[in-house]
């Protein structure tokens, strides 16, 4: 992971969270994220995991913008089987991509709204590009989950009130972490009065002008050239 400085154990599971519940029925509360620096996090991803009770609802559709060269939101957290929109918000065409395992597709240049919805049907982090714009990046988390939220940008998110077994698992992903955290439920710190401080094992870097962009645009281009 970027900037990891001392071992999970250090970070996170000092104090145990002790529920003595095989089942935990509970208001959560309020999740703030920060780097190991303790800067606050924005755009970080929290899910509940293995959470039981009532049947998953119907996943909420989303639509993920694009507006001054940008995908907005940046991160889009999604309950598989989700439809997604694309609309396009600019004067310019885009042309929007993915090779994510989650999902692979290809939405070729267009303007406004003429794109279809897409299913996003398969968990797991869809990482979203444009051919014409090296420098757009864009996420997707698609989640077996209904209890789910992204930071606002001071770090902090409120998830739904949950019904969880003991063994319910919590993931915490940021755009600049290598791999998603997951950890127990039952074992996260103590809250501190209404609020939930959970430091990310990384330092926070400010992204630079094209992270990785030309690199995703040559893929793309070997793609079509292939026939895949």
């Amino acid at each position: 992971m970027v900037g990891m400085k001392r071992p999970l154990q250090g970070l996170m599971l000092a104090v145990a969270w002790s529920l003595g519940l095989p089942v935990l029925a509970a208001n959560l509360p309020e999740f703030v994220l920060t780097d190991d620096q303790g800067q606050p996090l924005s755009d970080a991803v929290v899910v509940i995991k293995q959470a039981e009770g009532a049947p998953l609802p119907e996943p909420a559709d989303a639509a993920v913008d694009q507006l001054n060269l940008a995908f907005v939101p940046e991160v889009t957290v999604v309950q598989a089987g989700a439809m997604v929109r694309f609309p396009n918000s600019d004067d310019t065409r885009h042309h929007v991509y993915s090779f994510s395992d989650a999902k692979t597709f290809e939405i070729q240049l267009y303007r406004s709204d003429d794109a279809p919805p897409i299913e996003f049907d398969r968990t797991g982090l869809v990482v979203l590009g444009c051919n014409i714009h090296d420098g757009m990046r864009g996420f997707i988390y698609v989640v077996d989950s209904h209890l789910y939220g992204v930071t606002d940008e001071h770090g902090r998110v409120t998830l739904p009130p949950l019904t969880a077994h003991e063994g319910a698992q919590v993931m915490f992903w940021h755009p600049q972490m290598a791999d998603a955290l997951e950890l127990p439920l039952m074992s996260l710190p103590n809250a501190q009065g209404s609020e939930l401080i959970i430091p990310l094992p990384f330092t926070f870097e400010a992204p630079g002008q094209n992270p990785a962009g030309t690199d995703l645009r040559n893929r793309l281009q070997r793609f079509r050239s292939s026939g895949s």
